[in-house]
């Protein structure tokens, strides 16, 4: 699997669970066939950019989302000293 597929699947159910959809949802909204997201999720199917282009269209979101490479869950972590000295400077 080459590096825009392997983006494709990892963003393509990420994107889905953040809108909480499930495949016939997908399916319904991009009028792309829920056998088709599956193998796509899978990285069983090479899709067009016709293909792509109905999820990303249907879906709302930029094309860019779909292909970049996946981005980890972000969490601000700061040290207890600093979160304390902050949490005194706004009283």
């Amino acid at each position: 699997m080459d590096y825009l597929s392997k983006n494709v699947v990892a963003n393509l159910k990420r994107i889905r669970k953040s809108k909480c959809m499930s495949l016939d949802q997908v399916a319904e909204q991009t009028g792309v066939s829920k056998s088709m997201l599956a193998q796509i999720e899978r990285g069983t199917a090479n899709p067009s950019l016709g293909v792509l282009g109905k999820i990303t269209s249907g879906l709302r979101i930029e094309f860019q989302e779909l292909i970049q490479p996946p981005r980890e869950d972000c969490r601000l972590v700061m040290p207890r000293t600093e979160l304390l000295h902050s949490e005194r400077t706004d009283i």
